[in-house]
C-alpha cells in the first residue's frame, strides 16, 4: 500500500475545512440574497451551517491526525487539477453571487454541482477513515449522510423548469445509520428492528444497562425503548443515555401500554416523541421519520432533571 507522506495527509484536511467553509459561506451569502423567498432561504441557512459543522469535524480530524503516533493509511494525493478545479468552482459561484440577474435555477445548479464536486469524495474518503475511529467518526458521517440525502429529497420535489443539470442521485454514499432498540419482550424487539434494518444497521438490548453498552460501542442516529421495562425503565434509560452523550437528546422514541401522569410530564416537558400501545407500522413509520428529520445539531430545550 503506497501512503501519503505526512505533510501531504495534513494539508489535504487543512484543504478540506477550508472549503466546507468557503461553501459554507456561498450557502450564508445565497441565503440572505434570497430572503424574500423564505422557504428556499430557509434550506440555504440549513446547508450553510451544515457545512460549518463538516468544517469543524475536519478540524478535528487534523487535531487527531497531529496527536497520532502512527497516521492513517491515505492512498491518493491532492494532486493541482483537482484543486483547481474545486476552487474554481467556487469561484463562479462567488461571481454568480454577485450578480444582480442571477436566479434561483442559477443559484440550485452551483448548489449541485458543488455537492457533486470532487470535494466530495475526498471530503468522504477521510471521513470514512475517522469513521473507523469510533462514536465520533460514525456522528459525522451520519451527518453528513444526512446532509446529502437533504439536497436530493429538496431537488427531487423542485418544479422540472428549476431542477439542475447535474443528477443528484448519484451523490456518494457515505454510511448507513445506526439504530438502537431497547424492548424486553423479544418478539416485539425484533419487529421494531425488522422495520428498521430497512433505514440501516441495527443493535438491540433486553434492557438498560446491556442499552447503554450497546451506547459505548457505537453512535445511533435512533433509538427505540420501551418505557416499561423491568429493571432499569425506558425514562431511567434515557437519563443515563442522555447524561453519557448529551447529543443523544433529540434521538429517542419511546412507547409504552400505559403511563402514570407524572411520566406524560416528564415526557413533555423533555420534548420526547411517544407511541402508545398498540401502535399502527405507519404510526411507527411516520415517527421514525419525524425524528430522523429533526436537526440535531442544536440542542433540545433544557433537560427536565426531576426523578419521573
Amino acid at each position: 500500500m503506497a501512503t501519503a507522506p505526512l505533510g501531504n495527509v495534513r494539508e489535504m484536511v487543512d484543504w478540506l475545512r477550508r472549503n466546507e467553509e468557503r461553501i459554507g459561506a456561498l450557502y450564508a451569502r445565497a441565503a440572505q440574497a434570497w430572503s424574500s423567498d423564505p422557504p428556499f432561504a430557509a434550506f440555504l441557512g440549513k446547508l450553510a451551517e451544515e457545512e460549518q459543522s463538516h468544517a469543524e469535524f475536519m478540524a478535528a480530524a487534523g487535531r487527531r491526525l497531529q496527536a497520532a503516533r502512527h497516521r492513517p493509511p491515505l492512498d491518493i494525493l491532492l494532486d493541482a487539477r483537482t484543486r483547481r478545479e474545486v476552487e474554481e468552482l467556487f469561484e463562479r459561484f462567488e461571481r454568480l453571487l454577485g450578480k444582480a440577474e442571477a436566479t434561483k435555477k442559477d443559484v440550485i445548479e452551483y448548489i449541485a454541482r458543488a455537492e457533486a464536486s470532487e470535494l466530495n469524495p475526498i471530503f468522504l474518503y477521510v471521513a470514512q477513515e475517522y469513521r473507523r475511529a469510533g462514536r465520533e467518526g460514525e456522528r459525522m458521517t451520519g451527518e453528513i449522510q444526512r446532509h446529502l440525502c437533504d439536497i436530493q429529497a429538496y431537488i427531487d420535489e423542485l418544479p422540472r423548469d428549476l431542477r439542475p443539470s447535474v443528477d443528484v442521485t448519484t451523490l456518494p454514499f457515505v454510511g448507513e445509520q445506526r439504530f438502537l432498540v431497547v424492548e424486553d419482550h423479544a418478539p416485539l424487539r425484533r419487529l421494531v428492528a425488522s422495520l428498521l434494518t430497512r433505514r440501516g444497521a441495527v443493535d438491540t438490548a433486553a434492557e438498560g444497562h446491556e442499552a447503554l453498552e450497546r451506547l459505548r460501542e457505537h453512535f445511533h442516529d435512533g433509538i427505540v425503548a420501551d418505557v416499561q421495562m423491568p429493571g432499569m425503565n425506558g425514562l431511567e434509560f434515557y437519563r443515563r443515555a442522555v447524561d453519557f452523550d448529551a447529543r443523544l437528546q433529540q434521538r429517542f422514541l419511546l412507547y409504552s401500554a400505559a403511563m402514570t401522569p407524572s411520566d406524560e410530564e416528564y415526557l413533555r416537558a423533555n420534548h420526547l416523541p411517544f407511541l402508545r400501545k398498540p401502535f399502527g407500522l405507519e404510526a411507527f413509520r411516520t415517527a421514525m421519520d419525524k425524528l430522523l428529520s429533526l436537526d440535531t445539531r442544536k440542542q433540545n430545550p433544557r433537560r427536565n432533571d426531576p426523578e419521573p
